[in-house]
Parts: C-alpha cells; structure tokens; sequence
C-alpha cells in the first residue's frame, strides 16, 4: 500500500488511477477508505468526492471511520483563489515593524499568513487589530474571509498570486493596550523562483509579470529600503523537501534566494531577527515513535533535506553575530486539523506564538547592534 500511497500523490489524475487499480483488483473500497481515514489528506476533496460518486468509497464509512462529518459534508465545495488586483509598492511608510514571508509556491505561506491574522484578531494575544489603508487591504479582507477565527471550518484557498507582493499594514493594540505599527509583507512566491531561473539562464521561465516582482522587491528592499526595524521569516513545508517545482526543490529555491538576499544587502538590517517556520509539522506525530523528540526529529529532518539552505542561514549567523552566531531551532507551525487536502478547522495556537514574537522585544540572542522596535 506504501507505493500506491506514494504514486496516488504523484500522477496528475489520482482518480483515473485509483479506478485503474481498482479494475486490476489491486485494491478494495474498503482498503482505500481506511488509508483514508489513516492518512485524511492522502486525496484532495475533489477525487474523494469523485470517488463517493462512482460508488468507490461510501461518505458514512469514511464518518465512522473517524473523519469529521462536517469534512464531508463539505465535499464539493470549490476553494476560492484569493486574486485580488493590487497595486506596486515602491517602498514601505513607516513608522512602522517589517515583517517579510519568504517561500516558494505551495510552501503553506498564503495559509500561514491567513491563520496569524486570525490570531492577532482574536483576543488571546492581542486586544485588537485594525488594518489601515494600505496596497495589501484588499488581500487582508479575503484571506479573513477565508480564516475568521478559531474552530472556523473553512474551504483553503486555491491558486493565490505567485509574482505578487502584497504588504498589509496593521495597528496591534497589546493585551497592555499599547499600540504597534507592524507591516506584514507577503512576498512573492515565485521570486526565489525567478532569481534562480535568472541565474541559470532558464529566461524561458521567466514572464513579465515575475520581472515586475523582481524589480518591485529591489526597490522595496534595496533602492528604497527604509529605516523601519525589520523580521524575516523563511516558510517551509514539511515533508516536502524532495517535491519539485518546475524542476527544482525547494533547498535549491531556498539557498539562491538566501543568497540573493544577502549579496544584495537585505538581511543587513534584519535588526529584529530571522526565522524559519515549518508549516504542516501537525502530520510529525505520523512519522515518529512515541518516545521520539518532536522538536529535535524536526531539527535533523530539516538539516537532512535542507542542508544548502540551513548553511546559508548558519554562516550569516556566524558573520553578523544574529543568535549569538548560531540559527535558532525552527518555528513548528500548522494552520488547524486540515482534511481532504481542501478543508480545515482554523486553530490559532501556533499562530499566536507568531503574533507574540512580533508584539514582544526581540530575544536578546537575536539582537544585532540597532535593533528596534516600532510601538
């Protein structure tokens, strides 16, 4: 069954392959139901759905099974791509915090952004937020559409802008009712994509609109780079380390732009620190023993699949002295109990402890000389 698994989630069309393995009598309803139910994002919504149709997988045997009738119940829903027209930004207005998400495609960073404006809207860490007029409002408005608050069951966004930057500006008003001004930039997913196509000389993979973005971040970040304290956080997915986008991983996505980002003096001012945040380390737990570390499992799994990457961060460490000249652990982070690939019951925790960081002084270990923060 592990190779069915593993080829169910590689070809284009898992339904017309589980109906070829079913005809070759290869596999039963009752085997696909329970890996399932085992492993609830082994299919997206819309193949389970085509399966119940066909009379391959039966809806209530999937409940009993131990999946959430409100998942099923859910099935057909269509996932809403979060599209908005936005205009450039030329620089970002301060006073404010900076606070960059980097990632390939598919690296969970559109849902990692969703969920941490879920928990700043909550009252768990902060009493309020109000986002002010700014280029990233709109995108705010439908990403909160989609992640209102905590327990929510959701439909996940589909496809979301992969050459477009987006910077939300936010007033956080602390449980001490002390405001802070802190921008949240969503970078575009296919930039790192586009530095290292650009320095392979793949030009073909290169469209106006990745121009754009590319230019765009220079004069975000290097021609009009401001004064305002700033936090990178580099999003990753987990279990994900050997999938390719458009002939690369995402190691070698990551490394380049690393390194892109460093040659070109960004990280210089990175006065309140670097993180990087692991998405979909819920499914940890399915991979380890019960008496294995979580923490420290995630530490060697990302050293292994991300060796380049992880010794651009170290060595930057090491020269700029940032956490005392060593890289923090990562950030575990998830977004809720996700089912079907499409579905989800928004949970905030890990949220939070993101929201916390950007409302707290930065740890005396991340500081480097002229850290700040804006209040």
């Amino acid at each position: 069954m592990k190779e069915f698994c593993r080829q169910v989630d590689q070809v284009d069309d898992p339904f017309v392959y589980i109906q070829s393995e079913m005809e070759k009598g290869n596999i039963t309803s009752e085997e696909l139901q329970n890996m399932l139910c085992d492993n609830r994002n082994l299919l997206d919504s819309g193949t389970v759905k085509q399966c119940i149709d066909h009379g391959m997988m039966d809806g209530d045997a999937l409940v009993a099974g131990g999946i959430n009738q409100v998942f099923v119940d859910r099935l057909g829903s269509i996932p809403e791509d979060v599209l908005p027209q936005a205009g450039r930004i030329e620089s970002i207005p301060g006073p404010t915090t900076e606070v960059y998400f980097w990632g390939i495609p598919s690296s969970g960073k559109t849902c990692a952004l969703g969920t941490i404006l879920a928990a700043a809207r909550g009252i768990t860490v902060t009493k309020s937020m109000k986002v002010e007029k700014c280029q990233g409002a709109l995108y705010q408005m439908k990403l909160s559409q989609i992640f209102k608050r905590e327990n929510f069951y959701c439909t996940l966004p589909g496809r979301t802008p992969v050459d477009t930057n987006f910077a939300i500006q936010t007033v956080m008003e602390d449980l001490d009712r002390k405001d802070h001004h802190i921008t949240l930039i969503d970078m575009a997913g296919e930039l790192f994509c586009a530095i290292l196509w650009e320095d392979v000389g793949l030009e073909d993979n290169i469209k106006d609109s990745h121009r754009r973005a590319l230019e765009e971040f220079k004069k975000m970040l290097v021609t009009n780079k401001s004064n305002n304290p700033k936090y990178h956080f580099f999003i990753i997915e987990y279990g994900e380390g050997e999938k390719k986008y458009k002939g690369f991983d995402q190691d070698t996505y990551l490394e380049k732009g690393m390194q892109y980002l460093n040659d070109n003096g960004v990280l210089a001012d990175a006065n309140n620190g670097l993180f990087v945040i692991v998405t979909k380390t819920d499914l940890v737990r399915r991979d380890i023993s019960e008496d294995e570390d979580a923490n420290q499992y995630l530490i060697d799994f990302l050293n292994e699949r991300y060796p380049n990457f992880f010794a651009q961060l170290q060595t930057y460490c090491e020269r700029s002295g940032m956490w005392g000249g060593n890289f923090p652990p990562p950030i575990p982070f998830d977004i809720g109990e996700v089912c079907f690939k499409n579905y989800c019951q928004v949970k905030t925790e890990r949220a939070q402890q993101v929201v916390q960081t950007l409302l707290s002084p930065p740890p005396q270990a991340a500081r480097k000389r002229g850290w700040r923060i804006i209040r």
